[in-house]
């Protein structure tokens, strides 16, 4: 019996679709989404308790209708990666995003960089919010620079950068970590030739 190859975040197909479906119409209720899917609430309450667990999207806000508060639920940062590697439009990612997480510059400035990126290095930002619950300026300049070794030219590399200069925490938190990998470089480069 030949098993089913899987992706390496492996999500079912209805939990693939909510997680799109959130990303491209913003914070919905689970009845809103099941009746614009037109799903079975139901399955739509399973789908919706397993992405909480996984840490992909979240109680973000809430609907009064007949006197009854309803939670609406959107994307976790994870989400928000994970969705942008699905297909989600980098636009509305990024405008939803802005809302929810308006002091996050590190996510804010990974959708905006990520569709300059070769999509192998997609996989760097996922692992690294899925083990810290967040992007970090670290683990922004590791896929800045493992992009800058893929195939992409440098022009759009020169863009990412150019892009940084308009997230002056980030920008400066990278300047950092640059000059530090410079001097280990140096020191690498001594002790080895020597």
């Amino acid at each position: 019996m030949s098993r089913r190859k899987t992706n390496w975040y492996s999500l079912p197909p209805l939990q693939r679709q909510i997680l799109i479906h959130l990303a491209k119409e913003g914070p919905k209720t689970r009845n809103e989404v099941a009746q614009e899917l037109g799903s079975a609430y139901k399955n739509i309450l399973f789908s919706f308790n397993s992405l909480k667990k996984k840490g992909l999207i979240k109680e973000i806000a809430e609907k009064k209708h007949r006197r009854r508060i309803f939670p609406k639920y959107w994307l976790t940062e994870e989400g928000v990666v994970l969705a942008f590697i699905e297909g989600a439009s980098k636009d509305k990612l990024f405008e939803t995003a802005k809302k929810f997480y308006l002091d996050d510059e590190n996510l804010l400035y990974f959708i905006r960089f990520a569709s300059l990126l070769n999509p192998q290095v997609f996989k760097i930002g996922y692992d690294a919010v899925k083990r810290k619950g967040k992007l970090e300026p670290l683990d922004l300049t590791t896929i800045m620079l493992a992009q800058a070794e893929s195939e992409v030219s440098m022009e759009k590399f020169k863009e990412g950068l150019m892009l940084l200069k308009e997230y002056p925490k980030l920008c400066e938190s990278f300047k950092q970590i640059i000059k530090n990998w410079d001097k280990a470089m140096r020191l690498v480069s001594e002790v080895l030739e020597s």
